[in-house]
């Protein structure tokens, strides 16, 4: 079947052949083949993790306004704004990374593009599902099977889902969110104080919500997020509370989230996942060089702090968020990668930040990257979550 797609200025623009009975597309590039030529990049592979676009709320609350609002696909979805930014995102990384698709590039610059190298791992949550699929559409611009995308069921999911794989142990801290007795919130409101508890008083008046726990103050928070992202007026009893009181606190619970103990063992589990899979194609018993991980704004968020790299950047991923770790080959290391760690603060991102590798200059060889991490590494899930 014969299919030509163009791009917008600065990206590829494809003449696509799609051949019958493999993942294997020939493309021209114009003008000429200077991304895919092998030798022509440093680049040998990469890993992606990122956070879905935007989502309707996850919940509402008892007194919203806006209880029967008719958001497209209900709670949680993804948008048809999350649709775009996600699709937007992939052309993006496929100007930075469409190297990695291609061999056997010629001299009248047809390549060959090979989707049996992309790997796709996605929580069972749709919106990620969705926004994979559409940073697919965006990131290959051909047709490719649905077989690509792999979902891990949420009950089985150690690494994307959040909560996901049942950990008895650890998990509360994400159903109920940090204890409102943490010394880090005390920067914002002393919930013991006679203004703390006033707060919690005035918040469970408006909304009609018992304020048990931190996780629900997350919840409004985001509820009102999202409806002001929407051009939705907010109510006027919020005007006292939203930015002064519940975005800032919302920013502690994540980091509080991120660096649990909980986010520690799934942190690792995916940190492995990953790493194995880089081990296995330099090894070359695999040829997936491109690994992509469909997941949330917590996955993102722990994987920061299980890297050592949560200073240099916002507590909060922000929709299409994606932390990027690359292989490159160096001149200056020997029977090595080097390793770059690269993050996309946002899903428009077009010059992402190269984040300093924590104990290790650059260029920073990949076994050294991974020795400083082997001491942070859990064996096995069940036992870390029960012991």
């Amino acid at each position: 079947m014969g299919l030509t797609i163009f791009a917008s200025r600065n990206l590829i623009v494809f003449g696509i052949l799609i051949l019958s009975g493999v993942n294997r597309i020939s493309a021209t590039f114009l003008p000429g083949c200077s991304q895919c030529g092998a030798g022509e990049s440093t680049l040998k592979a990469v890993s992606m993790l990122f956070r879905h676009g935007d989502r309707s709320p996850a919940l509402t609350y008892p007194l919203d306004p806006y209880h029967d609002y008719p958001w497209p696909g209900g709670y949680g979805a993804l948008s048809q704004r999350g649709s775009r930014e996600l699709y937007g995102s992939g052309l993006i990384k496929s100007t930075r990374y469409s190297s990695l698709f291609s061999t056997n590039c010629d001299a009248d610059a047809t390549c060959t593009l090979d989707l049996n190298k992309i790997l796709v791992l996605s929580s069972a949550i749709q919106r990620c599902v969705d926004s994979v699929e559409n940073f697919l559409n965006g990131f290959t611009r051909v047709q490719w099977p649905s077989s690509l995308i792999n979902v891990i069921p949420q009950a089985q999911d150690e690494m994307l889902a959040v909560p996901g794989k049942s950990c008895p142990l650890y998990e509360n801290i994400i159903t109920t969110g940090p204890s409102l007795d943490a010394p880090e919130f005390k920067a914002i409101i002393d919930f013991e104080s006679t203004e703390g508890q006033e707060f919690l008083a005035y918040l469970q008046n408006n909304t009609g919500f018992p304020i048990g726990s931190s996780a629900v103050l997350m919840g409004i928070e985001d509820v009102l997020l999202i409806e002001k992202d929407n051009n939705l007026e907010l109510p006027a009893w919020t005007d006292s509370v939203f930015e002064q009181y519940l975005v800032p606190l919302t920013s502690i619970i994540f980091d509080l989230w991120g660096s649990s103990q909980y986010m520690k063992i799934r942190s690792s589990t995916l940190f492995k996942d990953m790493t194995d899979r880089l081990d296995n194609l330099i090894a070359e018993s695999d040829e997936q060089n491109i690994l992509l991980y469909s997941a949330h704004d917590a996955t993102v968020g722990g994987m920061l702090h299980f890297l050592g790299i949560r200073d240099q950047t916002v507590a909060r991923p922000s929709y299409g968020a994606s932390l990027n770790l690359e292989l490159h080959e160096s001149s200056d290391i020997e029977d090595d990668f080097e390793v770059k760690l690269v993050y996309f603060k946002t899903y428009d991102d077009q010059n992402p930040i190269e984040v300093n590798i924590p104990n290790c200059q650059a260029p920073c060889p990949y076994k050294q990257f991974k020795w400083n991490i082997q001491p942070n590494l859990i064996n096995d899930y069940d036992s870390a979550c029960s012991q």
